[in-house]
C-alpha cells in the first residue's frame, strides 16, 4: 500500500470518526432532554403530593365559582391562603409549559383538570386581586395555561384518560 493510499484512508476514517462523534453527541443531547422531562414530571407531581398542597386544594374545590375577592375572604383567612398556595403553585406550572420545561400534553396528563377547575374556582379572586394591588401580572401564568389547556385539549375533545387508555396493556407502549 502507498503513502497515498494510507493518507487518503486516514483522512476517510477521520471523517468517519467526526461523523460517528457527531450522530453520539445527537444521541446524547436527546437522552438528556427526555431525562429533563421526566425528572421535571416528577418534580411536578411531587408538587402536588404534599399534604399542604391537598389540603389548600380540597379547600379550593369546596369554593363556588367565580367566587370574587371580598367573598372569598368572608370564608376566613385560611381559605385566601388555600388560594393563594394553589394558584401559586399553579402559576409556577405554567411558565414551566410556556418556557417547554415541562410539556403540555404532560400537565393535561397529570393535572389538566385541576388546573381548569382551579382556574373557575379563582378566576374572580385573581381579577379582584389584579385590580386591587393594580398588578395586571398577578396570576397571569395560570390563567395562560388554563386558557392554552382549554383551546389546546378540552375544546379539541381529547378523552380523559380512562376512555382514551381503556385498551392500553404493559409493553404495549403509551398509547
Amino acid at each position: 500500500m502507498s503513502l497515498e493510499t494510507l493518507a487518503n484512508l486516514a483522512e476517510i476514517f477521520g471523517v468517519l470518526v467526526v461523523i460517528g462523534g457527531l450522530l453520539f453527541a445527537f444521541v446524547e443531547i436527546a437522552q438528556y432532554r427526555q431525562q429533563r422531562r421526566e425528572t421535571a414530571a416528577l418534580e411536578l407531581a411531587r408538587s402536588f403530593q404534599t399534604p399542604e398542597f391537598a389540603h389548600a386544594l380540597r379547600v379550593v374545590l369546596s369554593l363556588p365559582d367565580g367566587l370574587g375577592a371580598a367573598a372569598l375572604r368572608r370564608e376566613g383567612p385560611e381559605v385566601e391562603d388555600a388560594a393563594m398556595l394553589v394558584s401559586l403553585t399553579l402559576e409556577s406550572v405554567g411558565i414551566m409549559v410556556h418556557r417547554r420545561i415541562v410539556p403540555a400534553d404532560m400537565v393535561w396528563e397529570l393535572m389538566g383538570g385541576v388546573v381548569l377547575t382551579a382556574w373557575d374556582k379563582l378566576e374572580g379572586w385573581i381579577r379582584d386581586v389584579r385590580v386591587e394591588q393594580d398588578r395586571a401580572k398577578f396570576d397571569e401564568w395560570i390563567e395562560w395555561l388554563s386558557t392554552h389547556l382549554r383551546r389546546h385539549f378540552l375544546d379539541r375533545g381529547v378523552e380523559p384518560a380512562y376512555v382514551r387508555y381503556a385498551a392500553w396493556a404493559p409493553g404495549r407502549g403509551t398509547g
